[in-house]
């Protein structure tokens, strides 16, 4: 029976513990989205209480529709380049992570012009009726930050891919960098209902 060399064994062990590194991190952020999620939710429907103020109701900007787009369309890019890597298709790989960065990096732009409207719009009134564009502006603030890592990660692995760092065995990064931003698309769209439910 054959042996596997001792640094394969350590390779593949290494290749273990960051995956499961990787689900924990995904975790730990799931649940950090998931309580700030719900205290949004607590907060706007406060108004079952004796006290009961009126807050305006908040109007999502147009623009994070197009956010949205582009953010789903970083996620399909990933896919297509993990699926491509794990079969030695470099140049479709390379060019699948060029337009993933660039539709991460307008997401950003896109997000920022989004994320200033709802500012004007939280102290254009001194009575404080629009106190949630404020809140709505710090929970997408919060992603924002996250997608600006996931973008860096982005980065660096197109970095790493033009210099012929990736095959079809050494390909883990690109599948957790993918995996990230599909993460970072639920939690994008949970917000997105979330605002539009308790709107």
């Amino acid at each position: 029976m054959l042996k596997h060399p001792l640094q394969m064994l350590s390779s593949r062990r290494d290749l273990h513990q960051a995956r499961w590194l990787f689900w924990l991190f995904l975790a730990s952020l799931g649940m950090f989205f998931l309580a700030t999620l719900t205290t949004y939710v607590i907060i706007r429907t406060q108004s079952s209480l004796p006290i009961k103020r009126e807050y305006a109701p908040v109007r999502l900007p147009a623009s994070f529709w197009l956010s949205t787009i582009l953010m789903l369309a970083t996620s399909v890019l990933l896919e297509r380049a993990v699926w491509f890597v794990r079969r030695e298709r470099q140049v479709p790989f390379r060019l699948n992570l060029i337009w993933a960065a660039a539709f991460g990096g307008g997401f950003l732009v896109v997000q920022a012009a989004s994320m200033a409207q709802l500012l004007v719009t939280h102290f254009s009134m001194s009575d404080g009726s629009t106190k949630f564009y404020g809140l709505t502006f710090t929970l997408a603030l919060v992603h924002a930050l996250h997608v600006l890592g996931g973008v860096v990660f982005l980065v660096w692995i197109l970095v790493r891919a033009h210099q012929n760092f990736f095959d079809h065995e050494r390909y883990w990064s690109v599948s957790h960098c993918a995996g990230y931003w599909h993460f970072l698309d639920v939690v994008w769209l949970a917000m997105l209902a979330t605002f539009l439910v308790t709107g």
